[in-house]
């Protein structure tokens, strides 16, 4: 494991001890190898990265820091393209972790809970942590058009197998399905902050497909 990934480790064991849980590296080890993927040209570790700075920069709007912080490690943790079944992989591997590292069952139940919902951000969660974690989630619809090119490069690169007639009528209609959505983020400070530019950014894409 590089420099990088060991720093990757240690915010995770910091996450663990703060969380009181177990330390377990094998479990950790694995999760980054499985962000690091060359696969990962979006749902990588810059996502986390990203994720982890937005918790920190909600903090004091946060109920439950823990559930969102393993919501982040673990929501994408299984990611391939063309399954349909990510988020419930993902959320069974993360009730399966967190019950080996000593987390109660109340925290795996919610962390298992809120990774499902991100296969649907549109019905959010069941509480403000909920709802601020799937915005949290999907806030690169509303970055600098800059940042978005490249995240929308990116999930096209991930979905490299699909032919490009096949790949723009997918995209475009779940762009317009964004776009329709009113409002389009869960919370108030996420609709505040990104929901302009978000339109911004979509129909500009939507209209180049």
């Amino acid at each position: 494991m590089g420099h990088e990934h060991s720093d990757w480790l240690e915010r995770w064991r910091s996450h663990l001890h703060e969380a009181g849980l177990s330390q377990d590296d094998v479990i950790g080890r694995k999760l980054i190898k499985h962000h690091a993927g060359p696969s990962r040209h979006y749902h990588g570790l810059s996502h986390l990265e990203f994720l982890f700075g937005e918790i920190d920069a909600h903090r004091d709007q946060i109920k439950d820091l823990h559930r969102l912080i393993f919501a982040t490690w673990f929501h994408d943790a299984i990611y391939v393209s063309w399954r349909k079944d990510n988020e419930a992989r993902s959320a069974d591997w993360a009730v399966h972790s967190l019950g080996s590292l000593g987390a109660s069952e109340a925290l795996q139940s919610s962390v298992g809970y809120l990774i499902r919902q991100t296969a649907n951000h549109a019905d959010g969660g069941n509480d403000n942590d909920d709802n601020l974690f799937l915005d949290m989630d999907c806030a690169i619809l509303g970055a600098p058009a800059d940042v978005y090119a490249k995240y929308a490069k990116g999930v096209r690169a991930e979905y490299w197998w699909v032919p490009k007639g096949r790949y723009r009528e997918g995209r475009k209609a779940f762009l317009e399905s964004q776009i329709e959505r009113r409002p389009l983020f869960l919370t108030k400070v996420y609709n505040a902050r990104y929901g302009s530019q978000a339109l911004v950014n979509m129909r500009e894409e939507a209209a180049g497909l």
